[in-house]
């Protein structure tokens, strides 16, 4: 029998449906909770745009997962305008379901990559270098965060080890997975630190670069 090659790279986007008072909750102090929903509404657009542009530059493929409701009129809406097919994130916490996106898609595709839509500074370039990176002696790539977690995971074999025993949404959330790594003696490479929104202030520096619109 002739193996078949597996397509080379899959970009899945890690996303909620966006609904007032339950997206970007850490904004709402300081803009409200429409407000919050809006600008967590830009953040999505962007980072969709940009794994869209990635897929013609890279030849890959893409696709959401979203955590809620994946009948949404504007995840529906997103999935038509971007050509993005939906799926249920899986159960538990969120190592458990990033670990099973992406051993889901590590049966089909050669190389994964997974994002969330906290970073509009996230570009194509961003996504050919990690894409790039995994190779048959490194099977783990990050994109640390300037608040200790990361924006960008991919594997190009996918396993646990990464995701356990993590503080998840805390500033100890890299340096936790590169203990994880050393202990199990995995390869991995880490991209330039980029910045993601979550603050007020992060909003306002998005702003001042141009990476939100302030309307």
């Amino acid at each position: 029998m002739i193996a078949v090659a597996k397509p080379p790279l899959h970009i899945a986007v890690f996303c909620k449906a966006p609904i007032s008072g339950q997206v970007k909750t850490r904004l709402i102090q300081a803009y409200g909770s429409e407000g919050a929903m809006h600008i967590y509404m830009q953040l999505a657009e962007r980072t969709m745009q940009t794994v869209r542009a990635a897929c013609v530059a890279l030849d890959a493929e893409a696709s959401l997962w979203l955590a809620g409701d994946t009948s949404h009129n504007v995840v529906l809406d997103w999935a038509e305008r971007f050509s993005l097919p939906v799926v249920q994130q899986g159960a538990g916490d969120l190592g458990a379901k990033m670990l099973d996106c992406l051993a889901t898609l590590a049966r089909k595709y050669e190389r994964v990559l997974l994002v969330g839509t906290d970073c509009p500074a996230l570009g194509v370039d961003h996504l050919r270098a990690a894409a790039g990176a995994l190779t048959s002696d490194c099977h783990w790539v990050f994109t640390p965060a300037e608040d200790g977690g990361y924006v960008l995971v991919g594997s190009n074999r996918a396993s646990a080890e990464p995701f356990a025993g993590i503080d998840w949404s805390t500033a100890k959330v890299m340096a936790q997975t590169r203990t994880a790594l050393l202990a199990r003696e995995l390869a991995w490479k880490e991209m330039g630190t980029l910045w993601d929104v979550d603050e007020a202030d992060d909003v306002k520096r998005a702003l001042v670069a141009g990476l939100l619109d302030s309307h």
